[in-house]
């Protein structure tokens, strides 16, 4: 019925009216906190559901509890992940990789190669880039694993092909 306020609202009564009683069942009291914390989650409120998962599960141990917060904190995650894309951001750490490279700092290069790919990674370029720093570090099944993403991601970019025979050389 998509009513999130007023489930919560008899959620938290009935928790309010057991724990006064004192003598309450602890399944029943974690199947109302279970419910209170899916409302939660249903309206995106991520951090107060997984709080609420959390002592749901002190009340009543069940792997209905259990396979539901685990399901809030995968959301979760995939949430702060999107949050954190930025392809602005990530060339800029592809440039001051490219900078260390030319340096011959291949491990602080890589740092940022790494950022770039967690900022956008669908970037071929940083794959080739950190395919590079690899090969130069001397890691070609890292190597040949990032030039496989470059070239799934653009069958026709052939610096990506040309790194990935450099790593199968290696």
């Amino acid at each position: 019925m998509t009513e999130y306020d007023k489930c919560i609202e008899a959620c938290d009564n009935a928790i309010a009216k057991a724990r006064e009683t004192g003598g309450y069942d602890f399944e029943k009291m974690g199947k109302a906190m279970a419910r209170r914390a899916n409302a939660l989650f249903k309206q995106g409120k991520l951090d107060e559901s997984l709080a609420a998962y959390a002592e749901a599960e002190l009340e009543h141990k069940s792997t209905e509890i259990k396979d539901a917060r685990k399901r809030v904190e995968k959301a979760k995650k995939e949430a702060e992940a999107k949050a954190y894309i930025n392809p602005e951001l990530a060339e800029v750490h592809k440039n001051k990789g490219n900078e260390l490279f030319t340096a011959g700092n291949f491990v602080g290069a890589l740092k940022e190669f790494d950022e770039g790919l967690k900022r956008d990674p669908n970037n071929k370029a940083i794959y080739s880039n950190r395919c590079a720093c690899y090969l130069k570090l001397m890691d070609p099944v890292s190597a040949l694993r990032d030039a496989d993403k470059c070239v799934t991601l653009d069958p026709s970019f052939v610096k990506g092909w040309a790194r990935k025979g450099t790593s199968h050389q290696m």
